[in-house]
């Protein structure tokens, strides 16, 4: 299975449900560290402080099947992770993807963690802006890490390969968004919290599929950056929102042997025929958040 970050893991079969833009994944932008001197390029002049009250952190009993859930509570400091690896929480707490992340120890553990606040923060959260609330979000994950995780990291940016995200020659063939209602089922796996735009489900046998509901060109560019594992940049025109279900299996066309018969295209050739839009390799600046140091937590 290659998961949405564009890493492969080592479990058995797993069912996945994963938000793109809405949990872990997001803009390649590198917010603030734990160091709140460095102010974050999306809030400029904004230092964030606020920090976990109360945090419990928990492994993940083996299993061979996961689901992968968890976020903040809108304008709330109260987050509950469930099944979240290392790499997951870098990623939530630093705002990058994966392959950005330099130095990270060959664990197989994951987490659930639940972790809050008082109501003071959650009310100084609800009267920031949306980019304002994210970085002091993400500045909570980034001290529970340094304490719990006795995490250390700095930051590299190095020239390496990005994608530009083009419409492909026979035009755009997504569905320009119905803004209809979310069903039952919907409802029912995300446990009443809003639905994302664009998310994942399905398991490594079978395949999965991205459903978007409302999903703009940059959350396809932001899924897209995970799962192939550069930065992604839009370069469609297009400016609407879409409904779609896009279904693949693996990532890269030329990744598979010769005589596979998967009846499911992977990603790349997925994305040309079903969304009608292409990826073309190019060359750019990334950033690369790199572990200086990093321990299991003990548990409480």
């Amino acid at each position: 299975m290659v998961n949405p970050l564009g890493r492969k893991r080592s479990f058995a079969r797993k069912r996945l449900l994963l938000a793109w833009g809405c949990m872990i994944f997001a803009v390649l932008t590198a917010f603030a560290q734990v160091d709140a001197s460095k102010a974050a390029p999306a809030s400029e002049g904004y230092v964030p402080t606020l920090t976990f009250d109360v945090a419990s952190i928990r492994q993940s009993p083996e299993a061979n099947s996961y689901t992968v859930t968890g976020g903040f509570q809108p304008h709330s400091s109260s987050i509950r992770i469930v099944n979240f690896d290392a790499m997951n929480l870098l990623s939530m707490a630093y705002d990058v993807r994966w392959d950005q992340i330099v130095g990270m120890p060959n664990w197989h553990a994951m987490f659930n963690i639940q972790a809050k606040s008082d109501s003071a923060a959650d009310e100084r959260l609800a009267k920031l802006s949306k980019a304002q609330e994210k970085l002091e979000q993400q500045h909570m994950m980034q001290v529970l890490l340094a304490d719990r995780f006795k995490l250390k990291t700095h930051w590299e940016t190095r020239e390496g390969p990005t994608y530009n995200l083009v419409v492909a020659k026979n035009g755009p063939k997504m569905s320009a968004t119905k803004g209809k209602p979310p069903n039952p089922e919907q409802i029912k796996e995300w446990g009443g919290r809003p639905i994302p735009p664009l998310y994942q489900q399905g398991d490594s046998d079978l395949g999965f599929d991205f459903i978007a509901n409302g999903c703009a060109i940059k959350d396809i560019t932001n899924m897209l950056a995970g799962q192939f594992g550069h930065p992604v940049t839009d370069k469609t025109g297009l400016t609407g929102k879409y409904d779609f279900i896009l279904r693949y299996h693996g990532a890269r066309l030329s990744d598979r042997d010769a005589g596979d018969m998967d009846p499911l295209p992977t990603l790349d050739v997925a994305i040309q025929d079903q969304l009608g839009l292409k990826l073309e390799p190019s060359k750019g600046s990334v950033q690369f958040l790199v572990i200086d140091h990093i321990e299991k937590p003990s548990e409480n």
